[in-house]
C-alpha cells in the first residue's frame, strides 16, 4: 500500500498493517501445520492445515480488530503506547480458548474434551507465540521518534543559521549536502563519517547517497517500480533495495513537523 494518497498527501501507514498481518497469520499456520504440535501430527496434512487455520486465523483477526479499537479509545490517551495492544491481547484470550476448544471438537471428536488445564496450556503456548510475532512487528511503530539530541559532533559542524532540525543528508562528490528546516549547506566530509558523527540522532540511511531524519519522514510510495521516501519539505528520495526493510518499518511522523523559523 502506498503512503501517498491520490491527492499527493501523505497517508499514515497503520501500525497494524493488514497485508502484513495476513502474511504473518499465514506463516504461523504453515509452521504449525508442518510441526504438528499437541498431537496434531496424527491428522492428515490437509486436515492439519485446516485445523490450524481455524485455530489461529479467527483469534489473530480478533486481536488485530481489538487492537485497532483500543487505539481509538480516549482512556488510552497519554498512556504508554504498548497499553492498547496489551489490553487487546488480554480481552482476546478467553474467546481464543473457546475457539480452540470448538476446533478440537470438530477435527478430533474421538479424543473427547481434554482437561481444561491442558487446553489452557496449549492455547497459552500458541497465544504467546502469536503475541511475540505481533510485538516483533509492532514495537518499532509504537514508539514515537526519539527526541533530538542537544548537540553532537556533526551538529557542531553546522553554521548556527541552519539550526539542528535535520531533514536529510546527501552525498555530493567529496561533500555532504545538509538539509535542515532552515535551509541547505555543503559540508566537506564523507556521508559515512557524517552518519557516524550523528550518533543517536534519530534517522536512517536509505541509500548509499542519502540519510533521512526520523522526524522528517512522512511516508513512502513507488515511482516507476522504485521505492521512494517522502520528506516533510516535500522532496522524495530513492530507497535502495538493501535499506527498504528498515524504511518500511519507519513510522511516518504525524503531524508533519513545522519548519523552523
Amino acid at each position: 500500500m502506498s503512503d501517498i494518497d491520490r491527492l499527493g498527501k501523505p497517508r499514515q501507514r497503520p501500525v497494524l498493517h493488514l497485508p502484513e498481518q495476513l502474511a504473518g497469520c499465514a506463516l504461523t499456520v504453515a509452521v504449525l501445520t508442518v510441526l504438528g504440535p499437541f498431537s496434531t501430527s496424527e491428522l492428515p496434512a490437509a486436515t492439519r492445515a485446516a485445523y490450524w487455520a481455524l485455530s489461529i486465523g479467527p483469534g489473530w483477526m480478533l486481536v488485530v480488530g481489538l487492537a485497532l479499537l483500543m487505539r481509538g479509545l480516549r482512556v488510552f490517551e497519554g498512556r504508554a503506547p504498548v497499553l492498547p495492544p496489551l489490553t487487546a491481547f488480554a480481552l482476546a484470550f478467553p474467546p481464543i480458548v473457546f475457539i480452540a476448544i470448538q476446533t478440537d471438537r470438530l477435527f478430533r471428536p474421538e479424543s473427547g474434551d481434554a482437561p481444561i488445564w491442558v487446553m489452557l496450556v496449549n492455547v497459552g503456548t500458541i497465544f504467546v507465540l502469536v503475541t511475540a510475532i505481533l510485538f516483533s512487528r509492532l514495537r518499532a511503530r509504537l514508539e514515537p521518534p526519539a527526541p533530538l539530541p542537544a548537540r553532537n559532533a556533526f551538529l557542531d559542524r553546522l553554521p548556527p543559521k541552519l539550526g539542528t532540525a535535520l531533514i536529510s543528508l546527501t552525498a555530493q562528490d567529496h561533500y555532504v549536502e545538509v538539509t535542515t528546516a532552515r535551509g541547505r549547506e555543503l559540508i566537506h566530509m564523507r556521508l559515512s563519517d557524517a552518519i557516524e558523527e550523528l550518533g543517536d540522532y534519530p534517522g536512517h540511511q536509505i541509500h548509499r547517497s542519502h540519510w533521512i531524519s526520523g522526524h522528517a519522514f512522512t511516508g513512502t510510495s513507488r515511482e516507476n517500480g522504485k521505492l521512494m521516501a517522502h520528506l516533510a519539505d516535500g522532496r522524495t528520495l530513492p530507497v535502495s533495495r538493501s535499506f527498504a526493510p528498515q524504511v518500511r518499518r519507519m513510522q511516518p511522523v504525524r503531524p508533519v513537523p513545522v519548519v523552523e523559523p
